[in-house]
């Protein structure tokens, strides 16, 4: 039976704006941050200012749970995450999906109808696990 390691992150950026600033409009602390000019591990020079909530400290696991572990730390920004879809600022979901055999993930109704009430969008990063079924 397969089984998906997941985990998950609010992102949300645009040019110009710090991640102090996307700190001060939600009122709530980034798991990780990154600015303008900062050198990333390979050595590249951010462009523009990244600013994260993450669940991966909950380790990898249910991708319902880690959504829902994000969706609870900023539901009360609603209004403000909707302002900020309206001002230009790049706003993803962005979910890590690691699966072990073939198959894939499931979220139920009310999780999908949570996400789809704000305006950010939905990406999914997927791999499959060595050792897995191919797929033909």
């Amino acid at each position: 039976m397969p089984h998906a390691q997941c985990y998950a992150t609010l992102r949300i950026s645009k040019p110009g704006v710090s991640s102090a600033d996307v700190t001060a409009r939600l009122g709530v602390a980034p798991t990780f941050a990154h600015e303008a000019g900062d050198v990333g591990r390979s050595g590249y020079v951010r462009r523009e200012a990244l600013w994260g909530l993450s669940s991966e400290h909950l380790g990898r696991g249910d991708l319902a749970t880690h959504l829902t572990a994000l969706l609870d730390q900023v539901a009360h920004c609603h209004d403000e995450l909707d302002a900020m879809g309206s001002d230009g600022f790049n706003l993803d979901w962005f979910c890590f999906v690691d699966i072990d055999g073939t198959g894939g993930v499931t979220l139920e109704a009310d999780v999908i109808s949570w996400l789809a009430s704000f305006p950010v969008a939905l990406a999914l990063d997927l791999y499959r696990s060595p050792g897995g079924y191919a797929i033909s």
